[in-house]
């Protein structure tokens, strides 16, 4: 047996396998002694049966079968004892594999490994950052909210439609050319609020000022984008009656845990300043990601995507109980998510190499931390926690995976330039950015569907922006 090793690109390698057919008659032998150990055939006793007839009906699947694992194990063993100065990365692929049973075998294996990478100068770079300090304003909006979802409806007879009102409605499309109604395409007994986000502008100003009773008529656009004329029956308006904010309101949203309204304003105020904290620390992260990619193309090997690609697709399967949907498309699914995979695997590439350059290293306390953290603070619970994750160890690595991607994340902060900014600006920039990249041909994906809208109801739901 011989084996050649060549570099095909600066990250990828190649493995050419050489081996006579007495490289692997044992282990050929072993196994078609083992698929005769297992065969049953009339006319002979289980185990008996003529090795000619074991190799005419089995020979040719087990000898690949054999080949494929002598090549498997032939890899490791030449990279761990001849060449372990090469690290290999992400999952080896066998491009080829030329084998006739009981004869010669010549097979190619390619795998990836680490680019040269050179971290780029970040002192130039600029990363805003929400630093936002809930007020008295935030916290009411959210009891407002909270009492709206508790407020009665009431009959709103003979008043004009609100704002905030909670219309029932019929929707007939019409011919404009002919002024009559479509048949088949009348949907009854709409309902919702007028203050939702989703509903469409057009059909939210049509409607206010008009009472039950009236028709008025609009243009939405379906589906397809084409303009489509509807008389819009208004059938019920009711108003929503807000309840104080008293105990009793408060008991009932908190399930009895609380029973002070100043409890649970104060509770708001931390349940909000904590998630702007959250979401502000994400956005960071998801920042310094593409600040780092865009300044970093290094190259990416082909079998560290394939091994993101694997990710991809065992989510799928976690997603459906451990199976892939039947009508799941797996070589469309790859092909369609490999231009993400990419960047992930670079982006793995990255913090690889920050953390090898930087000694980054996860301590106890370190992991202490964000225990406590994950507890709201509770540290009485770290060493139940500890003991929970001791025995899943795949917890623990995603724990010590997640805090050091935060030092990570710190680390390269650190190097730039943060530039603090408010809600109204942060939003201001983040709109300037979405504007630059839709500007630069970036493609955003929207998300127009809503739970109340019914599934073959006209286009009533706003586009978001």
């Amino acid at each position: 047996m011989e084996t050649t090793l060549n570099q095909v690109s600066p990250v990828e390698y190649e493995l050419t396998v050489r081996a006579t057919a007495d490289d692997l008659s044992d282990q050929l032998n072993d196994a078609l002694r083992k698929q005769r150990k297992q065969m049953d055939l009339p006319g002979f006793r289980q185990g008996k049966v003529p090795m000619q007839i074991v190799k005419k009906k089995y020979g040719e699947s087990i000898g690949f079968e054999v080949a494929q694992r002598f090549v498997s194990q032939t890899f490791a063993s030449t990279m761990e004892e001849e060449h372990e100065d090469i690290e290999p990365l992400g999952r080896p692929e066998i491009m080829s594999l030329d084998y006739d049973f009981e004869g010669d075998l010549e097979a190619t294996v390619r795998f990836g490994v680490e680019p040269d990478i050179e971290l780029a100068d970040l002192s130039q770079v600029t990363i805003p950052m929400l630093d936002h300090t809930v007020s008295d304003a935030d916290v009411q909006d959210e009891i407002d909210q909270i009492l709206r979802d508790q407020a009665d409806l009431v009959p709103a007879e003979d008043a004009e439609i609100g704002p905030e009102d909670y219309v029932d409605v019929d929707l007939q499309r019409v011919d404009p050319s002919t002024n009559t109604p479509i048949i088949g395409e009348k949907e009854e007994g709409l309902t919702f609020f007028l203050d939702d986000d989703w509903l469409m502008d057009a059909l939210r100003d049509e409607l206010l000022g008009h009472q039950a009773g009236d028709t008025v008529r609009v243009e939405l656009p379906s589906d397809e984008g084409e303009q489509h004329v509807y008389d819009v029956t208004i059938n019920d308006v009711k108003r929503r009656e807000l309840p104080p904010f008293d105990e009793a309101v408060v008991r009932e949203v908190t399930d009895g845990d609380l029973e002070d309204p100043e409890e649970l304003r104060e509770e708001i105020h931390d349940r909000l300043q904590n998630a702007y904290t959250q979401r502000s620390r994400e956005l960071v992260e998801q920042e310094i990601v593409e600040q780092m990619l865009d300044r970093h193309q290094v190259p990416v090997p082909n079998s560290l995507i394939e091994s993101v690609l694997d990710s991809f697709v065992d989510q799928v399967r976690q997603q459906n109980d451990g199976d892939l949907p039947d009508d799941f498309d797996e070589t469309h699914f790859r092909q369609q998510n490999r231009s993400d995979a990419e960047q992930q695997g670079r982006w793995m590439l990255l913090r690889n190499h920050v953390i090898a350059t930087s000694d980054l290293e996860v301590t106890d306390d370190d992991i202490d931390a964000f225990l406590i953290e994950q507890a709201g603070g509770d540290a009485s619970s770290v060493e139940q926690m500890r003991r929970v994750y001791s025995q899943m160890p795949r917890m623990m690595e995603r724990v010590q995976s997640q805090v050091m991607s935060r030092k990570v994340y710190d680390h390269l902060l650190e190097q730039m330039d943060v530039d603090e900014m408010d809600l109204e600006a942060f939003q201001e920039a983040m709109e300037d950015r979405h504007a630059h990249h839709d500007h630069a041909g970036h493609d955003h994906d929207h998300d127009h569907a809503h739970d109340a809208a019914p599934t073959n109801a006209p286009n009533i739901v706003q586009a978001s922006s």
